[in-house]
């Protein structure tokens, strides 16, 4: 990490730079390999289907199947993913049969696709692989209505579908074989990237160019990107390893993540040279967005880079005195305690994916994690898939009928707005934002189509080509912006419609009023049948998120203090990325409420509040499990501070699990007096726990109802704890 005490970012050639920037904002090159398919597979297709002379109509078909597949098959294992591959092709054949054989009855083709779209959101309660057979049935059916094809053609059209589901087996499996090993590979590539992009970042942060908010965010940022890909590293070595093995890479990756953000918060204290209140957390600036007001900046923050020196010479032997005390000396062991795990880290990247052990040889086993106790699922319409297949069913007969008055040719296109509004969406809010998400989309792609189309008419190759960018496009952007999403898909089915021979201005249009049409129906339906509010699901995901950081302090606490308790290092890790989980799914329930055009500003501020304050919660319980993790189980038995520790991680479990229940908190503890002061090592643990609390009461605050008579603690009456 020499970047980060030379103040300098490191230096590559281009290919290298613009490969780590890849790597760095596609964690293991998920979207990339996912858009690479999906283009394979529809050119194989294409090609093979032309070769044997079949027709425009069949290559749509096929093509459309093989673009629809290669997006919605997904699975951890290449077996599991061939085991749908293989059911996804009766799936097709049989939505397809259905489509050309009801299409000379309206009434009855129109009623089959209601029920057919019930049926695709009702399995999705079976994981991803009813979602992914559920999605290829619909889109089947769908792509047929604008196929015109007769009964008699239909073993024509089911040779073009086996083609199809054929080439997209060979693109997946053989071409470009994705398994559980290479899939660890690209990430430990992308982990390096971060970690590099993560040290230039703190390195321009201690130089104190530029602008302050700029070179905060910016670390935000990289330290976000080293944070998603630390989690999915954690969950893709288990596939590819030996249990012990994965726990030893787990518990590096959890470890330097958690170190790069420390160092970040010391060097954001220790670039206040004194002058903020010394029980300022600052790791409310790296994930609050609103002014937390506890936390008081006396001062602009300067430039330290006299706290990052050059690499010291090798310690000399004998006795060390005493580490001087202060934010400089606590960032550069900071800096230290980065180098030492982005080393060990390296060190474990050692380890080749297929091999019995990692780099020091077979580790110890990991002890069992607890059985999980069984959930109690919710039954009729309290389960999220029925609830959401009886409002798109209710939402796409809205859709068929109203479609069938804007354009008689065209009303699928309202259904299958209304049918997208709800995929992936758990709530009211999610569904309108989505839905306008979709309508933006839509008319950006038209702007665009009326111009792109109309220039390349009469130029069908290059018309064709511009069709696959769009699918690359498409693919690659459907898991980052909606809106970008459905623009690319709208311009294709401009160049489509080139093409074939069928476009007309006024196409988009009734493209752009079907959409419409459909979005309004399903938010529609959304609202009025068997409604689930933005607040409902939000305060369900706040409580589970709260019960996980309970879980992880009760862990880190019994690792601790208890030696008959012993959780493993792997199960402290293990339980603070379920509480990241928790906190990411919250985060992305709330959406609507934290978006930059949300109506009730007042409720937006207050949502990325305690957002934010549980992602410093989050933050807290990484760096207690990496502590805890490098001590022997008891280690605090002995100790002095033994019952400080407990009283506060009682009081602070009790804290949460009254917060989630949304009950009022129990009396203060009286404060703890009596027992000499900690060591510094043992300090700085207590800090975790005090600071983690100061949140919790925080957040308890900032929320309505029972939970919040327990105000924001205050910054006075607390001794100077190290950060």
């Amino acid at each position: 990490m020499d970047a980060v005490r030379n103040g300098t970012g490191p230096v590559r050639g281009e290919p290298r730079a613009l490969r780590d920037a890849l790597h760095a904002t596609d964690p293991g090159l998920v979207r990339l390999i996912g858009a690479v398919h999906t283009v394979g597979a529809i050119c194989l297709t294409l090609a093979v289907l032309w070769a044997l002379g079949f027709g425009t109509p069949f290559l749509i078909a096929a093509g459309s199947s093989a673009l629809v597949w290669s997006m919605v098959l997904t699975g951890p294992r290449e077996g599991e993913q061939a085991v749908t591959h293989a059911l996804g092709l009766p799936a097709a054949l049989l939505s397809a049969t259905a489509a050309v054989l009801l299409a000379p009855y309206p009434v009855v083709s129109g009623a089959f696709f209601v029920v057919l779209l019930f049926v695709t959101v009702y399995v999705r309660r079976y994981g991803p692989r009813g979602t992914a057979l559920g999605m290829n049935a619909f889109q089947m059916y769908f792509v047929m209505q604008f196929v015109p094809l007769a009964a008699g053609q239909l073993p024509r059209l089911w040779a073009a579908l086996v083609v199809a589901f054929g080439c997209g087996a060979v693109v997946r499996f053989v071409l470009l074989r994705t398994s559980p090993a290479r899939s660890f590979v690209r990430l430990r590539r992308s982990a390096l990237a971060c970690l590099d992009g993560v040290a230039s970042a703190l390195a321009v942060l201690a130089a104190g160019d530029g602008d302050d908010g700029a070179r905060i965010r910016m670390v935000r940022r990289r330290l976000r990107r080293l944070h998603t890909c630390a989690l999915m590293l954690q969950d893709g070595v288990e596939a590819c390893a030996a249990p012990a093995v994965a726990a030893q890479v787990r518990a590096r990756m959890a470890e330097t993540d958690v170190r790069a953000e420390r160092l970040a918060v010391m060097l954001l204290r220790a670039a206040q040279d004194g002058t903020a209140p010394p029980t300022q957390d600052f790791a409310h600036r790296l994930h609050l967005t609103v002014p937390h007001p506890g936390d008081t900046l006396k001062a602009r923050p300067r430039a330290r880079p006299d706290l990052l020196p050059r690499p010291p010479r090798p310690p000399s032997p004998g006795p060390a005195g005493p580490a001087p005390a202060g934010p400089a000396a606590d960032a550069r062991q900071a800096l230290t305690d980065f180098e030492q795990a982005a080393a060990a880290l390296r060190e474990a990247f050692r380890w080749s994916p297929g091999s019995g052990h990692g780099p020091e040889g077979p580790p110890a086993a990991p002890s069992p994690e607890p059985e999980p106790e069984p959930e109690t699922e919710p039954v009729g319409l309290h389960r999220p898939t029925t609830r959401a297949a009886v409002q798109v069913a209710c939402g796409a007969t809205l859709a068929t009928a109203g479609g069938q008055l804007i354009s008689a040719d065209h009303w699928y296109w309202a259904v299958l707005a209304c049918w997208m509004v709800f995929f992936n969406t758990s709530s009211t809010g999610e569904i309108a934002l989505k839905g306008s998400r979709r309508v933006a989309g839509t008319l950006a792609g038209a702007l665009v189509g009326l111009f792109v189309a109309s220039a390349l008419t009469g130029y069908p190759w290059p018309a064709f080509a511009l069709t696959l960018v769009c699918v690359f496009g498409m693919a690659w952007t459907a898991a980052l912006s909606y809106t970008a999403a459905t623009f690319f898909i709208t311009l294709m089915i401009a160049l489509l419609s080139d093409l074939t021979g069928t476009y007309t201005d006024g196409l988009l249009l009734v493209r752009i009023a079907e959409t419409a049409f459909g979005v309004l129906c399903g938010v529609v339906a959304a609202v009025a049948v068997v409604p689930r509010a933005t607040d409902t699901r939000t305060d369900a995901l706040l409580a589970d998120a709260l019960r996980a950081l309970a879980d992880a302090v009760t862990a880190t606490a019994g690792r601790l203090t208890s030696r008959a308790a012993d959780p493993a290092p792997d199960v402290l890790v293990r339980a603070a990325h379920e509480a990241d989980r928790r906190v990411e799914e919250l985060a992305r329930s709330l959406t609507p409420l934290v978006h930059p055009v949300a109506p009730h500003r007042a409720r937006r501020t207050a949502s990325l509040y305690v957002l934010g304050l549980l992602e410093t919660c989050a933050y807290h319980v990484r760096v207690l499990a990496v502590e805890a993790g490098h001590r022997p189980p008891g280690s605090w038995s002995c100790s002095p501070a033994r019952p400080l520790l407990e009283e506060r991680a009682r009081t602070l479990v009790a804290r949460l699990e009254a917060l989630a229940a949304r009950r009022p908190d129990g009396p203060e503890p009286p404060p703890h007096a009596g027992a000499p002061g900690p060591e510094p090592d043992e300090a700085r643990v207590l800090m975790h726990f005090r600071r983690m609390d100061d949140d919790v009461r925080a957040i308890a605050g900032a929320l309505p109802g029972p939970g919040r008579p327990v105000p924001p603690a205050t910054a006075g009456g607390r001794a100077r704890e190290p950060g």
